[in-house]
Order: C-alpha cells, then sequence, then structure tokens
C-alpha cells in the first residue's frame, strides 16, 4: 500500500518530522530526515493497529510503499508539527470531519489510560527526568485550545476548564473532559465554511483541516512518549 509522506526539518534537516496525512494523526520523527523516514513504516502499523482497536476496519498495508511528496525546509519551529502542506489547504467535508472527531475522542482514552498507568503523583517529576504526568495532560489540552481557537474562536467557558485543569493537580481528570467537551460540541456544529475555512496567521497559512490534523498528531505524540516510560 503507498503512504505519500511529508515532511519538516529544521536547520540543515535535523529534528524531521514526518506526517503521513492519509491517516490523520500519524507521525514519527528522527534526529536527521534519513531516521525520521526509517521510522515512519512502524508510525503506519501503530496508527492502523489504534483504529482496529476501536473497530474501524483497516486493510493489511503490507507491503508499504512510501513516497516523499512535499519536505518543507524553510519556517520556523520546523520539526516541531509547525509546517503546512499543500493537501492542508482542501477542504474538509462533514463527514472526514466527524470521522476525525471520533478518532480523537479514542486518542483521548488511550492517552487517559496512559496516564493512569503512570507510576506515583501526577505531579510529581518522573524518575527518569522530564516532565510530569500532569503536566504533559495540561499542555495537551492548551495546545488544543491554541490550535481551535485559532480557526474557530474562543467557547464561552473553555478558559475556565483550561485553568481548572491546571490548577486541579491530582484532581485533573474532570476539568479535562469538560475541555476537550466544550471542544467537540463545537466541532460538531462547524459550517460548511468553517469546515473549508483557509487563513492567514502571523504571515503563515492556516487551515480548519490542519488544525484537527494537528489535535490528532499531538494528542498521539505524547501518549507515545507516556507508553515508552512505562515500558523504559
Amino acid at each position: 500500500m503507498r503512504f505519500d509522506l511529508y515532511l519538516e526539518s529544521g536547520p540543515r534537516r535535523r529534528r524531521t518530522m514526518v506526517h503521513v496525512l492519509a491517516l490523520p494523526g500519524c507521525i514519527a520523527t528522527g534526529p536527521t530526515t534519513e531516521e525520521a523516514i526509517e521510522n515512519a513504516p512502524s508510525a503506519i502499523r501503530a496508527r492502523l493497529e489504534f483504529l482496529r482497536r476501536h473497530g474501524e476496519p483497516a486493510a493489511d498495508p503490507e507491503p508499504l510503499e512510501l513516497v516523499v511528496a512535499e519536505h518543507v525546509t524553510e519556517g520556523v519551529w520546523l520539526g516541531n508539527g509547525a509546517a503546512f502542506f499543500e493537501p492542508d489547504r482542501e477542504p474538509l467535508g462533514a463527514e472526514e470531519a466527524w470521522r476525525q472527531v471520533t478518532w480523537m475522542a479514542w486518542a483521548r482514552e488511550e492517552l487517559i489510560a496512559a496516564a493512569r498507568a503512570q507510576p506515583g503523583a501526577l505531579m510529581a517529576a518522573p524518575a527518569g527526568g522530564g516532565r510530569a504526568v500532569g503536566a504533559i495532560l495540561h499542555h495537551v489540552a492548551d495546545a488544543e485550545r491554541s490550535y481551535f481557537t485559532s480557526m474557530l474562536g474562543s467557547v464561552p467557558g473553555l478558559n475556565a476548564a483550561l485553568t481548572a485543569v491546571e490548577r486541579s493537580g491530582d484532581e485533573i481528570w474532570e476539568p479535562l473532559a469538560r475541555a476537550r467537551g466544550l471542544i467537540v460540541e463545537r466541532l460538531a456544529l462547524m459550517s460548511d465554511e468553517e469546515l473549508a475555512r483557509l487563513v492567514q496567521k502571523g504571515g503563515e497559512p492556516r487551515s480548519t483541516r490542519r488544525m484537527l490534523r494537528r489535535m490528532l498528531e499531538h494528542e498521539w505524540e505524547h501518549t507515545l512518549e507516556l507508553r515508552a516510560r512505562l515500558e523504559a
């Protein structure tokens, strides 16, 4: 099965992130472009397995055919999800958008499961270094707000819910669910114009399609981070 790869790389093509746009949320990273591409097959297989776990049919992709369709090397924060690709310009259909919102619900289930499985208090720094689990959860929720509001504006109650997430300590689960619920309710009401929205932000293009893509990618990235801690 063929998968087009969309790459973004920092200076001198270091810290590359590979995006598989045909599987929203699927990313692979590496300290170099070559290593990131080498990591793409396992990322694709993991994303397909994610869909199967939640009952969505996913064809056997073997043998994989990977083709670099676009490689962005000029811009700021490249290698960390900042790139805008040509397919991001395409309008979203309502059915496609709702399918991705459904994937968001599944992804949140898996993020929470990985977070709850961590040893120790949520706000305690892990023994192996890095951010506390609670800080990661707040970061995911805050980034989601940023992606969302950049395209669809504010939602009543969202800022208060995110403040509660930040201040909740080990009781993070209810405000985290409330913040996500407010976003999903608004996504369900997107108009045709909003689904096709393409704007300029700080001189850079942004679209509703990219918004949903980044929300899925970012949550998946940190779910994998938490799982890696359990396997260490």
